[in-house]
């Protein structure tokens, strides 16, 4: 969890029970569930946006090269029917 055991999570929960009181705990307790489930859903949707972007990119530059080599290659065969027109 982030280098957080369990000695400090009992200890920062005793101290929330003692600051906000039994009474409302469990409400502060779904408050914070709230966030948290909150939070992860955006990581995780920030993730998959950065995800897929990354493989718009290399998939972009897979495209690139292959038309490069296809235009090189092109370029190669008329110059060899150049030559074979010359001779």
């Amino acid at each position: 969890m982030g280098g957080v055991g369990f000695s400090e999570l009992l200890l920062l929960a005793l101290i929330t029970l003692l600051v906000v009181g039994p009474r409302r705990l469990p409400e502060i307790a779904h408050t914070v569930g709230r966030w948290t489930r909150h939070a992860r859903g955006a990581w995780a949707s920030l993730k998959s946006e950065f995800q897929d972007e990354m493989d718009r990119d290399h998939n972009r530059r897979i495209l690139e090269a292959e038309q490069s080599h296809e235009q090189s290659e092109s370029v190669e065969q008329e110059a060899h029917e150049r030559r074979d027109d010359a001779d």
